[in-house]
């Protein structure tokens, strides 16, 4: 695709050459310069002492730079972004800040990761909230049909995966935030198989909280996430966690003053030096371009979907419209099991993905960084083991 210099693209991850890497929607390979900054950071801490100025005062200053870096990659203030370690700290910080009664609703999709349903199951034990699902249908209107008719005045919030992790569907978060919000309902995005797949607006989106991770498709390394609140919900998400760095306590009056910003829902401890690595991956797939990106994954999904039709004995799992497609791809063949069909593929041809759908498929995620001669290997290996399970 233009716009993608796929071999100098390559040569910065060395993974690649040691097989065909698909699972970037599970963990995605980092470039060298990402891994470098990280080793080189640890070393300059071992030799001088993680305390020195010199030391601590460049870790603080990247981890503010990634700060910015997100901010821009979502079109929103530093203000509003909070640094996490993972998703689910970012969704758990959110859910554990609403006060909820018993009886109150969280609408969820039906495919979400269990980062997005285990913290609603623990309030559905802990407080006796309510969790409905709506399943997804990739017919726009269908869509926001089924979820008009699941918000009742007990739901307290949507939350959702903007991209589905089992077949890469992609909803119109735009439109699911539009329809929520004439209803006065709330809404959480999971952004876990978005953040790095195309450009994302949250001012234009418009939902309240965005929570996303720096480990799968920005290729930033695990331990780092973001997490966007919307201004106006600073100061009304209650802080259920918190330590030094969420604001300034007075020792001789216990006054605390939690910070303006978002900021006062970091806390404690956390691997400082992450963060500037993971502002070098968001860079490197920003500089790539997220148009171009997105356009890349589609152009290699396309020619999964076209090859699965044609093949007896496999089954495509993922949307067809191109509306709901990403670079994800999730496909079946009869006889195999999704473990089983995730092992052949990997042990006769080194092909990187993995198990999907109750075991009953394998999951590809097609990067930007995938060659059109990998996916022909997929679509022959894929060929190969339909004809023999047939």
């Amino acid at each position: 695709m233009s716009g993608i210099d796929i071999e100098v693209v390559r040569a910065q991850i060395p993974a690649l050459d040691k097989s065909i890497y698909m699972n970037t929607g599970g963990t995605g390979p980092m470039p060298t310069f990402v891994a470098n900054e990280i080793a080189e950071t640890y070393r300059r801490m071992s030799e001088l002492g993680p305390d020195l100025p010199e030391i601590r005062g460049p870790i603080k200053a990247e981890l503010e730079r990634a700060r910015q870096v997100s901010a821009d990659l979502f079109n929103v203030s530093t203000d509003e972004i909070a640094m996490m370690r993972a998703i689910s700290e970012g969704m758990s910080t959110v859910a554990w800040g609403l006060d909820w009664s018993p009886g109150d609703e969280v609408i969820v999709t039906s495919e979400e990761h269990p980062t997005g349903m285990l913290v609603w199951l623990n309030l559905a034990e802990r407080r006796g909230i309510t969790v409905k699902h709506l399943d997804i249908a990739t017919d726009k209107s269908e869509l926001l049909f089924r979820l008009s008719g699941l918000i009742t005045d007990r739901t307290r919030l949507l939350s959702m995966s903007h991209v589905t992790t089992d077949t890469g569907t992609r909803l119109p978060a735009k439109e699911i935030c539009q329809l929520a919000h004439t209803r006065e309902v709330p809404v959480l995005l999971d952004g876990a198989q978005s953040v790095g797949q195309f450009p994302i607006d949250l001012g234009d989106i418009d939902c309240d909280f965005y929570a996303s991770t720096g480990h799968k498709w920005v290729l930033g390394g695990w331990g780092t996430s973001i997490l966007y609140i919307r201004r106006e919900w600073i100061s009304k998400l209650n802080v259920s966690w918190s330590g030094a760095g969420a604001g300034t306590w007075d020792r001789d009056t216990d006054e605390l003053v939690l910070d303006e910003t978002a900021h006062r829902f970091e806390f404690g401890g956390r691997h400082d030096p992450l963060y500037g690595a993971m502002a070098k991956g968001i860079e490197f797939v920003g500089d790539v371009g997220l148009a171009n990106v997105e356009a890349r994954s589609l152009h290699l999904t396309d020619r999964i979907k076209a090859a699965l039709a044609e093949i007896p004995g496999a089954s495509l799992r993922s949307p067809e419209p191109r509306d709901f497609s990403t670079g994800i791809v999730t496909f079946s063949v009869d006889g195999l099991s999704g473990a089983d069909l995730n092992r052949r593929m990997f042990d006769r041809w080194r092909i990187l993905g993995r198990p999907s759908l109750n075991d009953t498929a394998m999951r590809l995620s097609c990067a930007f960084f995938n060659s059109d001669q990998e996916v022909a290997t997929v679509i022959g290996a894929v060929s190969v083991l339909a004809n023999e399970n047939g």
